[in-house]
């Protein structure tokens, strides 16, 4: 088989984006794995490179794909992705080529200022195009071969998936190579139900408790402070000068977080009404 030199895996339910994302990229750099963690529904996904199921959550369901397929060895970059994460036509192939051009270790997608979050680290920067930071969320991580490789060990550390992020940052932590690829901005097009999700559902029907899990996992590799951007290299926006990064990468740091603020307490008060 005629391969592309990257790989998107996707942890698909039926109402899954991938189909949407293939379509929007018919120029497409990636292969595409889908691990489905319920029975797919009737002509609910394109013809895709790899089909898969099983595994509790999106790890484990990327470690039995992995296992069961060695043919899938070998990629360059490896964007390990929830269903929910949309991306403009053609961002998926764009941000994996900005990840291999500029030889990230670890990465992820910036998120838009208009769409869910967890934190502000996050949140896409303005000012840059890569921005260096000390965390990476499990939401939409992308690998590097070398990597993934020795990664793949922190994959079954917890079954909610919560506190795996945690034990990447503290393996990378004196490397540099981790990176918020701020040119590639995509939607979170569903909020986290702690409360009712049916992924969290099914973490208490089987006694499992997140928060726990982080615990244990900060007890392992070590607690982390702030995730944060940190000082740099960075790679910025064509024409801006590289003297003033380290006043305006801090700046726009907090004036998106304070925007956000804002925002999400205007909608408060008008739901509160």
């Amino acid at each position: 088989m005629s391969r592309r030199p990257y790989l998107v895996f996707f942890r698909a339910g039926a109402r899954s984006l991938h189909p949407q994302l293939l379509a929007e990229d018919p120029e497409r750099n990636w292969d595409c794995a889908v691990s489905w963690y319920a029975e797919a529904p009737p002509g609910s996904s394109p013809p895709v490179e790899y089909e898969s199921s099983g595994g509790f959550n999106k790890f484990d369901g990327f470690l039995e794909f992995w296992r069961a397929t060695p043919q899938a060895h070998g990629y360059r970059y490896y964007l390990i992705v929830d269903d929910d994460v949309y991306f403009e036509p053609g961002d998926v192939s764009r941000f994996l080529a900005l990840c291999d051009r500029h030889r990230t270790a670890l990465s992820q997608p910036a998120l838009a200022w208009k769409t869910h979050f967890n934190l502000n680290v996050t949140v896409a920067n303005p000012v840059c195009r890569l921005r260096r930071v000390n965390f990476v969320e499990v939401m939409a991580p992308c690998f590097s071969g070398a990597t993934l490789a020795r990664l793949l060990e922190t994959f079954p550390l917890t079954r909610s998936t919560w506190g795996i992020d945690v034990a990447w940052s503290r393996l990378l932590a004196h490397e540099g190579g981790m990176y918020v690829v701020d040119a590639v901005r995509v939607e979170h097009t569903k909020v986290a139900d702690p409360t009712n999700g049916a992924f969290y559902l099914k973490l208490r029907a089987a006694g499992i408790d997140p928060v726990r899990e982080v615990a244990e996992v900060q007890a392992r590799y070590g607690a982390m402070g702030r995730k944060r951007t940190l000082g740099g290299p960075h790679v910025l926006r064509g024409g801006l000068p590289s003297l003033l990064a380290p006043l305006l990468v801090p700046l726009f740091d907090r004036v998106k977080l304070v925007a956000r603020l804002h925002r999400d307490a205007a909608r408060s008060r008008l739901r509160s009404r």
